[in-house]
Formats: C-alpha cells, sequence, structure tokens
C-alpha cells in the first residue's frame, strides 16, 4: 500500500470520480481516503481540500502457482528501492491524470510506502480449517498461551483489520491475565 499525500484532488474532480481501477502499470486501485477531520471547525472536504490517495499495490505473476506468485511478489516489493517507487508512483499518476490537470511536482507532498511482505504468505491447505480432523495451526496459537506467551496478530484470525487487531490483542492479554492472576 503506498499513500500519497496530496495537495488537493481537484484533478479526480474534473473527472467526476475520488477512486479508480486500472490494469496496466503499477498498482491496480486508487481511492481518496476521507480521513477524520479534527480540530477544525470544517468537518467536510472538497475538491481543493489536502487528501490522501492510497494505491493499492500488487504483483501478481499470472499463470505461476499461488505460492510462487506469493514469493515473487514479496521478494519484489521488499528489494525494490524506495526511491523507484516513488518515481513508479509519480508516474503512474502522471499517465493517468495529466489530462485532468495532475502535476506530480505541484500535487504530491509526500509519499508512504507500507512494505507488508507478510501479505504475501500463501496459506496452503489446512490452514484456516485444518486438515485430516486436526485443527488449523492457528487454532492452536489462539487456544492457550506457551507459557507466558501469548501470540496476538490479525494474521490468526485472517481478517486484518484494526478492529481484529484490537480483538487478537484483547484475547492474548487476557490469557495472560488470567495465567498470572491464577499463580
Amino acid at each position: 500500500m503506498a499513500n500519497v499525500a496530496l495537495r488537493n484532488w481537484r484533478f479526480l474532480y474534473k473527472l467526476g470520480i475520488s477512486g479508480c481501477q486500472w490494469f496496466e502499470g503499477l498498482g491496480s486501485f486508487t481511492a481518496v481516503r476521507k480521513v477524520p477531520t479534527f480540530s477544525t471547525n470544517q468537518k467536510s472536504i472538497g475538491p481543493d481540500s489536502p487528501v490522501v490517495l492510497t494505491l493499492k499495490v500488487l504483483f501478481p505473476q499470472y499463470g505461476l502457482p499461488l505460492q510462487d506468485q506469493g514469493n515473487l511478489g514479496r521478494a519484489k516489493l521488499l528489494s525494490t528501492p524506495f526511491r523507484d517507487y516513488e518515481r513508479q508512483i509519480r508516474a503512474q499518476l502522471t499517465e493517468m491524470f495529466s489530462q485532468s490537470g495532475f502535476d506530480a511536482a505541484r500535487d504530491i507532498a509526500g509519499t508512504i510506502l507500507n512494505r507488508w511482505g507478510h501479505a504475501y504468505v500463501s496459506p496452503q491447505p489446512g490452514f484456516f480449517f485444518g486438515k485430516d480432523g486436526n485443527p488449523p495451526p492457528r487454532a492452536l496459537l489462539r487456544a492457550a498461551p506457551f507459557g507466558r506467551i501469548a501470540f496476538a496478530n490479525t494474521d490468526l484470525s485472517g481478517t486484518p483489520d484494526h478492529r481484529t487487531a484490537i480483538g487478537e490483542a484483547h484475547r492474548a492479554v487476557s490469557q495472560l491475565l488470567d495465567q498470572v492472576l491464577t499463580e
């Protein structure tokens, strides 16, 4: 995921969109993020408001087995220098939006790149629901602490969002508290 801080999003507004999908070049999807507005009387955004444009960047290798695609995608994700991603993002946005007034030098205030290599893990059969009558490995990790170590991660639940992260942390801490309080 790449988050691009924009000084405004008028170039998208001129096209009548706030997000889009494409099929060539870097990434495949983008949308204006409506982040909460704090410490201001204005609680809405308009085309001249500064915003964050989020780009979803995947590295598919069509025709290869899923595990190979994941391994190649993760390698590309982690080995490409930040400056190369920044150049590619600027070029992609320029190619798509320069006709509606986008100018990378003028409009981009900054870029944040989140390199989530774990997103390229390829769960094998049995990962989510178990295999041959045995529970899945993640169920074992979630069931109880191992000594004073409890595992908490959205990957264990299969739902990568902040609510799940909070829930997993609560579960793990509760397991440890139960153990500590009964000792």
